[in-house]
């Protein structure tokens, strides 16, 4: 006995675990304004030099004392805002998953709360940058 399933775009009867032969593609709208320029062969170098530049390592992470590797490199006043800063090294900070997602969360909570972080931000990057230096 044969398992059937309807196709969800044509209504076609379809045997489970095979495709249908609609066709159907989703179509997805290309990335505009500063949103496309993180696709670029510019973009993935940066990031690649500011995760190099701190070790990998997620300098707010370790300001709540923990060591977590960094894998996204965060714009500390967001790209969308700022679009003149976006390539800008200093307005750049490599964070770990966790930390990207507890930013963004702080970033929305407040304005206050936004400024705050992006302060603390800032003074992580000039904490790593002191300690990498001398």
């Amino acid at each position: 006995m044969m398992i059937y399933k309807r196709c969800p775009h044509c209504g076609e009867r379809v045997a489970v675990g095979k495709k249908c032969g609609c066709g159907f593609k989703r179509e997805y709208a290309a990335p505009q304004g500063t949103r496309k320029l993180y696709h670029t062969s510019r973009w993935n170098k940066l990031q690649k030099t500011i995760v190099s530049f701190y070790n990998g390592l997620d300098p707010y992470a370790k300001s709540k004392n923990r060591i977590e590797y960094a894998n996204i490199v965060h714009h500390i006043v967001p790209a969308e805002e700022d679009p003149e800063h976006f390539w800008d090294s200093e307005n750049l900070i490599p964070l770990s998953r966790s930390s990207h997602d507890e930013v963004h969360v702080r970033y929305r909570s407040s304005p206050q709360e936004k400024l705050k972080c992006q302060n603390e931000l800032r003074s992580c990057l000039r904490s790593a940058e002191d300690m990498l230096l001398g």
